[in-house]
Parts: structure tokens; C-alpha cells; sequence
């Protein structure tokens, strides 16, 4: 029996501003298209165990804080 393909996207929430976002696992994901320098993806990695959300990528691949936003 032929079973399509799923495209994984799931429901996310930034840990850096707590906005709700999608994150497709499939490897086609909004993310790719950021250019994140690897020092700071490296610093997102260590912070968060988890996606950040496209506002808070773009943010900090320009120099914007790592950190929580409050």
C-alpha cells in the first residue's frame, strides 16, 4: 500500500521571545534561508535547546542579544 510522505511541521514556541511559530523538520524549514554566522549558532545551541523563532533568528544572526528577551 502506497503511503504518502508526511512534511513534519510543528507548532513551536520561541524560547527567546515566546512567540508561536512552525518549524518543519523535513529539512526545508524557513531557518535555512537565515545566514547565522557559526560562532553565534553555535552560542544559540549552547543557550537554547530549541528553535528560535524567525524574528529572534534574524535578530541575533545580526548581533542582537542571545539572550532571553524580557
Amino acid at each position: 500500500m502506497f503511503k504518502p510522505k508526511k512534511i513534519l511541521i510543528e507548532p513551536e514556541t520561541c524560547p527567546r521571545c515566546g512567540a508561536s511559530f512552525t518549524c518543519s523538520k523535513s529539512g526545508k524549514c524557513w531557518c535555512f534561508e537565515v545566514s547565522v554566522p557559526d560562532s553565534v549558532r553555535d552560542e544559540i545551541e549552547k543557550v537554547y535547546d530549541r528553535c528560535l523563532c524567525p524574528q529572534c533568528l534574524k535578530e541575533v544572526s545580526v548581533g542582537g542579544k542571545i539572550t532571553i528577551k524580557k
